[in-house]
């Protein structure tokens, strides 16, 4: 259980001090083994966990001493035994399932093969990648996306007739939202804007909207929005907090937004999570070490994976999700009073 915001908080022995932080700080430096979270993984530097369907195993990235570049890896969570899944000739990241037995991700093999001169100095935050879907052995791969930039950061949407995966791309001065129509494989624009940037789309669990980050080049502004899918409305949820990043909305009801944000005065990134229903944000983890990347089980109780940054390498931890997180971040309404 969180407690709430301005206590001091006794841990480990140690006296936390109070603060006047919107978010103080309730992590000491061993608060995620001690309130039960499990490290998962302990060796490379690894990032974006995505659970599969039944909450036994989970999928992730990894950049390892033992081979070139990121590769994807699964971890049954049952058995604590990881498996390497992809082999590509450069760096595959950003995976998700997308069934028991096949996965999405994205990857610059090809984009570099194809163009070895022009991408030789490529933007590290965008490199040149594509989209694939595979089998969890790495066997069976097929490419989806080929217009040259980055297609990454990726999101599927189910649906019986019409599956496809919703993504950021950035093709020539625009980073924006797109869709791939998995059937067909057309690709189309969802939303881009000069001067705009938006990207790490997610879906909420009744799939009739999508959220993301929106970036205002001109004021360094940054967004969260939320875009009715069939209605094509924007709604801004929050601004100016600080700097969003990694959007994943738990599968279950009510529909409540995680991600991680770099809140304006702090130096360090923080798990929160925004519901929409209640217009409630409530921090989930804060510490010491920044924290990124978190995705949430479908299964009860709910589990919350994220990675963590320590000694510049990045390990993923696994937690329940606590049932109560505090207070509200915003501050309470005023009472009218009455005449």
């Amino acid at each position: 259980m969180k407690l709430g915001l301005g206590t001091c908080l006794l841990l480990i022995g140690i006296l936390a001090g109070c603060s006047h932080s919107a978010t103080k700080d309730v992590l000491t430096p061993d608060f995620l083994l001690n309130k039960g979270t499990q490290q998962i993984t302990f060796i490379g530097d690894n990032d974006h966990p995505r659970f599969s369907a039944d909450g036994t195993r989970l999928i992730f990235q990894s950049r390892r001493s033992t081979h070139r570049g990121i590769q994807i890896y699964e971890m049954d969570l049952i058995k604590k035994k990881e498996r390497r899944v992809t082999f590509s000739d450069g760096d595959a990241f950003d995976a998700a399932y997308i069934s028991d037995h096949e996965i999405i991700y994205a990857s610059t093999t090809d984009e570099i093969k194809e163009g070895p001169l022009v991408d030789r100095k490529f933007d590290k935050e965008f490199p040149p990648s594509d989209i694939y879907m595979s089998d969890l052995y790495g066997t069976d791969i097929l490419r989806l996306s080929r217009q040259p930039g980055y297609d990454a950061e990726l999101l599927f949407l189910p649906h019986p007739q019409r599956p496809s995966i919703y993504f950021t791309s950035r093709r020539g001065e625009l980073l924006g939202i797109y869709r791939l129509d998995l059937q067909k494989l057309p690709v189309s624009l969802v939303s881009a804007e000069k001067d705009k940037s938006k990207r790490y789309p997610a879906l909420t669990p009744d799939q009739q909207s999508l959220a993301w980050v929106e970036k205002d080049s001109k004021t360094e502004t940054e967004s969260l929005i939320l875009y009715k899918i069939k209605s094509k409305v924007p709604l801004v949820l929050k601004s100016g907090e600080g700097q969003y990043r990694d959007l994943f909305f738990a599968p279950r009801n009510p529909q409540r937004l995680f991600y991680s944000i770099l809140r304006k005065g702090e130096k360090k990134n923080q798990l929160e999570v925004y519901n929409i229903e209640t217009n409630c944000t409530q921090v989930v983890f804060k510490g010491a070490d920044s924290l990124f990347s978190p995705a949430v089980s479908n299964e009860e109780p709910e589990r919350l994976a994220f990675s963590r940054l320590f000694q510049e390498k990045r390990q993923i931890y696994s937690a329940i999700l606590p049932a109560d997180l505090g207070p509200c971040l915003e501050a309470p309404a005023q009472d009218t009073l009455k005449k």
